[in-house]
């Protein structure tokens, strides 16, 4: 078991300006978010300025922080412009997102397309895309490493298009398999995460091999809080998500806790074609053992994500790791 008061000890002073304490990269990567969003071309400030007001959790920044951790317990500086990046194509696939879902709020706040339109907004979403490729193609490789940082990142966002093409195809499916679903959320939310994880790990002074170790841990990570999201629109408020809850039967999304209760309980299938209201499907599916099902597969996930995150560079970054896999698991 890591003693996360070792967290607490003092560093040995930095070797070279190019290389920051973790706390400092976190700082300077949310800063650096904030300047580009409030910053950007007057055409666009409106919008951007909007959503500065609003910040998220940053766990993808604080994750590829931490994998980016090297042996002496410092970061390569330009690892904030890749923490922000990644923030901002997160927020970028948050944007499209909520126009496809027709969602009103995000992050506490008027989604963009709600102020701002539609138009206006998926514009927004592809101004983001383009400053987060900016700013990770100023990185440069490590000379043990072939993969330059916008290299990488292309071929996940890739799959995240494809995810979100299989969810909204699948829409109102009550006949979509377990398999298929992970097949979805493995690319709409998870590859972000691998991402990441692929991206900290260029940064690190680790060795090639162990570059599969980082990205499965980044799946495992990103499947885990696709699962807890999918319960907490079942069993949270909207005061706690911030934002709209059962939007999945709103929308006819069909989440892990649905295709369990829908085996479980052969009498809902025909309840919910008669219809139901969100409430009865809400209890329907608690009833059924949907929710609890999807805490199991959280569990499973959390314990494999562990294991990896147990041979991961050093005891400094095995910690803020599984501090994010908590912050991640939590419902």
């Amino acid at each position: 078991m890591i003693n996360k008061s070792s967290l607490a000890i003092i560093s040995e002073p930095c070797p070279s300006t190019d290389r920051i304490e973790y706390d400092e990269a976190l700082r300077l990567s949310e800063l650096e978010v904030r300047k580009c969003l409030k910053t950007a071309p007057p055409l666009i400030r409106r919008q951007t300025s909007h959503l500065a007001r609003a910040a998220g959790k940053g766990i993808r920044a604080r994750a590829l922080l931490a994998c980016s951790i090297s042996s002496d317990g410092f970061i390569r500086h330009d690892a904030v412009n890749v923490a922000a990046a990644v923030e901002l194509l997160h927020l970028a696939t948050l944007i499209h997102d909520d126009i496809i879902d027709d969602a009103e709020m995000r992050r506490g706040i008027d989604a963009l397309h709600v102020k701002f339109g539609e138009k206006t907004a998926v514009l927004c979403g592809d101004f983001l895309f383009c400053l987060a490729f900016d700013l990770a193609s100023s990185i440069s490789p490590r000379e043990t490493d072939k993969d330059k940082i916008d290299d990488v990142l292309p071929p996940y966002l890739t799959e995240i298009c494809l995810g979100e093409i299989r969810e909204f195809s699948n829409t109102g499916n009550l006949d979509l398999t377990e398999r298929e679903y992970f097949r979805i959320i493995s690319g709409k939310t998870a590859a972000l995460f691998q991402a990441t994880f692929h991206a900290g790990f260029l940064l690190s002074d680790e060795p090639r091999e162990a570059k599969d170790a980082y990205i499965e841990t980044g799946k495992q990570m990103g499947i885990l809080f696709q699962l807890v999201d999918d319960c907490l629109d079942f069993v949270s408020s909207k005061k706690k998500a911030k934002k709209p809850v059962l939007t999945d039967c709103r929308r006819g999304v069909v989440t892990l806790p649905l295709i369990y209760a829908l085996r479980a309980d052969n009498t809902l299938r025909g309840k919910m074609e008669n219809g139901l209201s969100e409430q009865e499907l809400k209890a329907a599916v608690i009833a059924a053992g949907g929710v609890e099902y999807t805490q199991s597969k959280i569990k499973n996930c959390r314990s494999k994500a562990k294991k990896l995150i147990s041979s991961l560079g050093s005891e400094n970054k095995q910690i803020r790791l599984e501090l994010l896999l908590d912050k991640a698991a939590a419902l």
